[in-house]
């Protein structure tokens, strides 16, 4: 019976380092846009700066932050919109629709419709977000929306 627990817990220990499910990858999303169903702008979540590892892929990260650092003090970069949301306004932000399909063991894609205002239908937004595991968990690499359609593009 001793000569199982080793393999159980080498067992335990691979399936903890793969890739998360699509359910999990749905817990990611929806807790990033919920922190934007609020009423006051002022707790607007900043995820391109002190959160951004939360959210973005390391090399996603890089290309902010040298549009951050080459944007000359009190101008607007590149950035001029949240990229998470695609919008600069985002009271009530609230997902109205999600599907999420694994691409590999490491990335899935989800897409998802953003509904902008609740007294307000008529004003939803589709983006597509490309995920990607790693071993912190499920990170954006990408975000495609109308008005962008590759932020890693768009920023290069």
């Amino acid at each position: 019976m001793k000569s199982f627990i080793p393999v159980l817990a080498i067992c335990a220990i691979a399936t903890s380092t793969r890739a998360q499910t699509t359910t999990q990858a749905d817990t990611f999303i929806r807790h990033i846009y919920a922190q934007y169903d609020i009423s006051d702008a002022t707790k607007m979540p900043d995820f391109t700066r002190s959160k951004a590892p939360s959210v973005f892929s390391p090399s996603l990260i890089q290309l902010i932050r040298r549009d951050q650092h080459n944007t000359p003090k009190g101008d607007e970069g590149k950035l001029g919109a949240d990229p998470i949301c695609d919008c600069q306004d985002f009271e009530h932000l609230k997902i109205t629709n999600l599907q999420i399909v694994k691409d590999s063991a490491q990335k899935a894609t989800a897409r998802l419709t953003v509904q902008l205002f609740s007294d307000d239908p008529s004003s939803t937004d589709s983006i597509k977000l490309r995920l990607i595991w790693l071993p912190q968990g499920w990170r954006i690499d990408d975000i495609e929306s109308k008005k962008v359609p590759s932020l890693r593009k768009f920023l290069r």
